[in-house]
């Protein structure tokens, strides 16, 4: 069984695709300066192999930011970690954002049709990396993996359902408008099961100890390799989640559509196509709050509609920017644009890695030395951030190292051409 790869890309432009006129292969140094001005600011209407758009890559590193530097937080204040239940708090956006651009990148890689080869390796290498990522941060928390409690659900094996659901569907369904109508039906079906349930719940209100999570999950995967044993009364990669996150998922792959629907048409096309997305998205998630609370933990439409919502606006703010034709122009200003452009897509196009390799290395060191957190010293990270003091304090120190460690490694990788892939 094969394993997530890492993958060498190299992508030319200004190569002309109507010409039978043989042309010289470019050079080395030459094919990765192409690919550097052409994958992060190649405009949305010019052809490309791999019709990326900037503005997705780009929006990923942001995020890539935001998840590097709140997860090294030694003591999040309770309002920014994750909400107990209902409610949403900072940190609560940041996985299903990633999951919209998901959503968006599978728009763009299945517009010509879905390999079933590629699809179930992809699949399969998912569930498999999402259950050793899960051993990884047992053996992290506690210095040793117990295989009659090791977690069998988590965000890569969501992230293998998003995948699969959005590959099926994109057989039937291609525009972005079908798409949204898409991402209204799963968070409309999502939505009439747990306002079902909820009619039997005291007060008629879903809590974390009435809630359909422990009877559909326990039904799927045994209990003792839910979350936490659904101490916390549900398991946010269960199916519920599984569902929201396709709903969310398919709000991304909407967006992609618009955009290729777009191409040729002008930018400002591309982006009327994305606000009315978003308008949609957010009358959605409006419906759906007096039938559901607004749950992370169950991904609830209120919040995974209200996420989409905000996720297009951003996109289509920063395609705005980043992708409008200006920037292809010799000014300090464009140059100034491509060149942190550049630093955010090569981060952004090595998310895999980055995303779970930051949250692995954070909760070693975090948790290590085993019983530091129970009085037996400071942990690593404790350490660590107190010898980095000097840089302005110990929080700064440390969150400006591990920023400073990935983003580094993805500007080398991109820059080679490498990038982790399932």
């Amino acid at each position: 069984m094969r394993v997530p790869t890492v993958t060498r890309v190299t992508e030319t432009a200004g190569v002309s695709t109507t010409t039978p006129r043989p042309r010289a292969p470019l050079t080395r140094r030459e094919a990765l300066a192409a690919e550097r001005t052409s994958a992060a600011a190649q405009p949305l209407g010019a052809p490309s192999p791999a019709a990326r758009v900037a503005a997705l890559d780009v929006v990923r590193g942001l995020l890539l930011v935001a998840s590097v530097l709140s997860s090294s937080l030694l003591d999040p204040p309770a309002w920014f970690d994750h909400a107990p239940w209902d409610g949403v708090h900072p940190l609560d956006v940041v996985f299903p954002s990633f999951v919209l651009l998901t959503g968006a990148g599978l728009g763009l890689a299945h517009r010509r049709g879905v390999r079933v080869g590629r699809l179930v390796r992809r699949v399969v290498v998912l569930v498999l990396a999402g259950v050793a990522y899960n051993a990884a941060l047992a053996w992290a928390a506690t210095g040793e993996i117990d295989p009659d409690h090791l977690r069998w659900t988590g965000v890569l094996q969501l992230y293998a359902a998003v995948v699969l659901v959005v590959a099926l569907l994109h057989l039937v369904v291609r525009s972005w408008v079908g798409w949204t109508a898409v991402a209204l039906a799963l968070a409309g079906l999502h939505t009439a099961l747990l306002a079902r349930y909820a009619t039997g719940c005291s007060g008629g209100s879903l809590t974390p100890d009435c809630n359909p999570s422990p009877w559909v999950d326990t039904a799927v995967v045994p209990l003792a390799h839910l979350h936490e044993q659904l101490s916390h009364g549900h398991d946010p990669e269960g199916f519920f989640g599984v569902l929201g996150a396709c709903a969310t998922a398919a709000a991304g792959t909407a967006a992609a559509h618009a955009l290729l629907a777009a191409r040729g048409r002008g930018q400002a096309a591309g982006v009327l196509r994305l606000l009315a997305l978003a308008a949609v998205l957010a009358l959605g998630a409006a419906a759906a709050s007096p039938l559901v609370p607004t749950v992370k933990g169950l991904w609830t439409a209120p919040f995974g509609l209200g996420v989409a919502a905000v996720v297009v606006l951003v996109v289509a703010t920063v395609h705005l920017v980043v992708d409008a034709p200006w920037t292809t122009g010799p000014g300090d200003g464009a140059r100034a644009l491509r060149a942190g452009r550049w630093a955010l897509v090569a981060l952004g196009r090595n998310s895999l890695l980055v995303y779970f390799g930051s949250h692995v290395l954070v909760a070693v060191l975090l948790l290590r030395p085993l019983g530091a957190l129970e009085g037996g010293g400071p942990t690593w990270a404790q350490s660590l951030a107190h010898a980095l003091a000097w840089l302005g304090g110990p929080q700064l120190g440390l969150s400006a190292l591990l920023l400073a460690l990935w983003w580094g490694t993805a500007l080398v990788l991109h820059r080679r051409g490498w990038y982790l892939r399932a």
